[in-house]
Parts: C-alpha cells; structure tokens; sequence
C-alpha cells in the first residue's frame, strides 16, 4: 500500500514538473514570436555606418577608410563591391563603387578588364586625400576578422554592383565567404540586381539580403516609393508605359531607404516593417555635404540602420556625447 502511494506521489509530482516545463516553454515560445524581429539580429540599438568607410580619414572603400571607421566610436561601414578575378582566375571580389575605372583613376577601362589588383591605378577619387591602392573582399573580410578578435563586432553593408550571370556567379561566391567567416549575423548585402541576391541566397540561405529605395532609378522615380528595383521584374521595362503591370514584390530580408525619401515619406518604415515583415529598416545619406535637422535626425532614429558620410557622422557622434 505505502509502496502504491510512494508511486502515486512521483507520478503527481513529474506530472507537475512536466507542466510546468511546458509552461516555461510556452511562454518562451510567446516571447519568441511576439518579439521586434530587428532585434533578434542584435539591433537593440541602432547601429550607425560609416558610407564607404571614414572618407574624411582615406579614399572611398580604401584600406584606411575602412581601418579608420572600424576603429571609430561608431565601428560599422558600408562598402561598394565588384566581381574580380586574379591572374590564376581565381575570384577575389574588389572593393569600388564604379565599373569603369575613369573617375576612380582616372584612367579609362573597366576594373574587369584587369587581373591583378596590384597593378591597378591607384584609387584617387577625392583627390585632396592620398592615392591608394584598391583592396579585395578578401582583404575586407579579414580587416572583420581582425576587428572582432579584438572584441568589436563590426556590422557590414555590401553594396553589389554586378548584374547579369556574372552577378549571380559573384553572389554565390560572396555568400559562401560570409558562411565561412560565420558573418552571417553582422555582414548582409544589399542590390538593385535580383541576380546578386539569387546567388547569394543560393549558396547562403541565412544570408540577409535586401533592395534599395532611391530616386535615379529608371522606374522607382516614376512608382512609389514602396518598392525596390527587387520588386521590378525584366519584363517590367518593357510595359513601363503601361504602369509596370509585372510587378511583383519580392522577398526582402531588409530595405534601404534613400534619406530625402525617408524625410518626405516617413510612414515608410511602418509600411516595410508591417506590410513587407523586413528584418530591418535601414537609411542611406545621399548628398554627402549635407548635415541634418533636429526633425530629421528624429526621424532617422525610428530606423535601425544608418548609412552617413563624415558630415552627419560628426553630427551623430555629438549628440551621441550629449545624450550620454
């Protein structure tokens, strides 16, 4: 009988812990669904870049640039990327912003026409500053590395440039290398070609990719500003004087809106967060000379990332100052 009992009272009590563990569960799971989805990618706050790194400090997507933005009180950057091979044919990627090389170098041509990165003209876009030498992806993402052994993790743009198969090629390229530096929570590319974020959705799944909202598209300058070029099929050329009956809105892990845009359209960052359900909603500088109001600077921290020149980044890190 004591023996019954003794059963009966351990049977009772894993049953209790077992609710109870299913209840913990539960309201883990709650949390888990019910939470802001930025935030899941670290973004308790807002992260603030440097626009092809620190331009005041090097040339545009220059090593210095970038050193000087990753050792700022603000270490994130975006950076413009190429397709690029050496001469063994293997692919290195290249940190510029231009196909041609023209207001780069100042020499004509195109970068792909090249295969050594050594024997480039050197980069000599602001020419008030140094000329220096180009650097590759690779390059870039063992400057990440570094910074991170350190104890900073730095978050990363990739803004693609490469269209077509070779986009896609390039793509495929670029997500295996975030997936074997394992940056795929800090480094996430966006374009306005869907081919570059096909390919890397192909070899990275978890990769985050998204498109961008700016004016001097052929077609976004004539739709709302609720889409992206993603959103714009091929076809979407071709019935353009029929009011882009072929669009269609693609998947968009995140979106980067163009800053003037975000001034005059501010309900944007609702519109992408609960309509489109982006990851993040992002902002980029697009006249570099120009500093920010107070209103817009409010409207700004409504989004999550931040992409500024070293105007509004002076402006940044000061009231940054005077709020801590």
């Amino acid at each position: 009988m004591q023996n019954m009992q003794t059963t009966q009272d351990t049977t009772f009590y894993q049953y209790e812990s077992i609710k109870k563990a299913s209840l913990v569960l539960g309201l883990l799971a709650l949390i888990i669904l019910t939470r802001d989805p930025s935030r899941a990618l670290g973004f308790e706050t807002q992260k603030v870049a440097w626009h092809r790194g620190d331009v005041s400090a090097g040339q545009e997507n220059s090593r210095t640039a970038i050193e000087a933005a990753l050792n700022s009180a603000s270490p994130h950057l975006e950076v413009d990327v190429l397709d690029f091979k050496n001469n063994k044919g293997e692919r290195v990627g290249l940190l510029a912003h231009d196909y041609r090389m023209d207001r780069l170098t100042g020499k004509k041509g195109k970068f792909a026409t090249k295969n050594q990165v050594q024997t480039l003209p050197h980069n000599i876009a602001d020419q008030s500053l140094q000329p220096e030498a180009f650097i590759t992806v690779i390059d870039l993402f063992e400057l990440i590395k570094e910074t991170k052994k350190g104890g900073t993790t730095p978050w990363v743009s990739l803004d693609m440039k490469e269209k077509g198969k070779q986009g896609r090629d390039f793509g495929v390229w670029l997500g295996q290398m975030i997936k074997d530096y394992g940056f795929e929570d800090h480094v996430f590319a966006s374009s306005f070609y869907k081919s570059n974020i096909k390919g890397i959705k192909d070899s990275c799944p978890e990769c985050l990719t998204g498109g961008l909202v700016f004016k001097e598209h052929f077609a976004l300058k004539h739709l709302d500003y609720r889409y992206t070029s993603l959103d714009l099929p091929a076809y979407s050329k071709v019935t353009f004087f029929l009011g882009f009956l072929g669009k269609k809105q693609q998947p968009h892990d995140f979106v980067l809106i163009q800053d003037d845009i975000l001034f005059s359209n501010p309900e944007l960052i609702k519109y992408w967060r609960e309509v489109r359900n982006v990851k993040f909603v992002g902002a980029f500088v697009y006249d570099k000379e120009r500093t920010y109001s107070d209103e817009e600077f409010h409207i700004l921290s409504a989004v999550d990332w931040i992409e500024l020149d070293p105007p509004q980044m002076q402006q940044w890190l000061q009231r940054k100052t005077i709020t801590q």
